[in-house]
């Protein structure tokens, strides 16, 4: 039962699925939460598949749109938030303090705006140039959520905020977890040699954008966790283009 309020807990957390279900939860239930990142990134692929093949139907470029203005609602937006302060803290190379303070404000800058215009970009060309072999397009949010998951083992929390309750709180358990759903889905969509060279690009994204984040920030918050969580889906997705042509 604890397990099955840390899967909800997570499903509520990431997506704007309608699970009514109102249980208290403890910081404990936060890091058992996080065994199923990877999970719920399943979840999330599974949908956009589903979205794109029905548009498929129609056009792969109507498949291509459905896909990520669904991805976009499923999620609500929630990464494309942090996405955009991180780069709109960045864009302005100030110093810390600084940086932190453009991250927090409310307000969408130009480096935010062009941001989420390249996220667009990626997911539609990325989508329609994958109508040949779709069944890649669930690996992206799945490999987006296992990056999520390296940072906050590897990162330092610099904030309280939502990010700290994810932040250096995730056990070597439920990081193995995590890892073995990566690469058990991504073997049943790719050659293994491929899945484990996949492995090997995520992990290193994930050790080059907390080495980049903590040099700016002195680590991380719930802002480069998003930020983080979308560019893996770019480099993911261009890997899956590049790999979709051996098979």
């Amino acid at each position: 039962m604890k397990k099955l309020k840390q899967f909800i807990l997570g499903v509520q957390f990431l997506t704007r699925i309608p699970i009514r279900a109102n249980m208290p939860a403890e910081p404990s239930d936060f890091k058992g939460a996080l065994c199923f990142f990877t999970v719920v990134g399943l979840i999330i692929g599974t949908l956009e598949w589903l979205l794109f093949s029905l548009g498929m139907q129609v056009d792969p470029l109507l498949g291509a749109l459905l896909a990520t203005i669904g991805g976009i609602w499923i999620t609500g937006g929630m990464h494309l938030d942090g996405l955009a302060d991180v780069f709109d803290g960045f864009g302005a190379n100030r110093d810390t303090e600084r940086t932190l303070e453009i991250m927090k404000d409310s307000r969408i800058g130009s480096f935010g705006v062009l941001a989420l215009m390249i996220d667009f970009a990626f997911h539609m060309v990325g989508f329609y140039l994958l109508k040949d072999t779709p069944l890649l397009i669930i690996w992206v949010p799945i490999s987006a959520k296992f990056t999520v998951c390296v940072l906050c083992d590897i990162g330092k929390n610099i904030k309280k905020g939502l990010g700290a309750l994810w932040i250096e709180n995730i056990s070597k358990a439920g990081l193995f977890v995590n890892l073995v759903l990566f690469l058990f889905i991504g073997c049943i969509l790719l050659p293994w040699e491929l899945a484990v060279i996949g492995l090997g690009l995520v992990y290193g994204v994930a050790v080059l954008l907390n080495k980049k984040f903590t040099h700016k920030l002195t680590g991380l918050n719930g802002d480069c966790l998003g930020a983080a969580s979308q560019m893996t889906e770019w480099i993911v997705m261009v890997y899956l283009l590049i790999v979709s042509q051996m098979l």
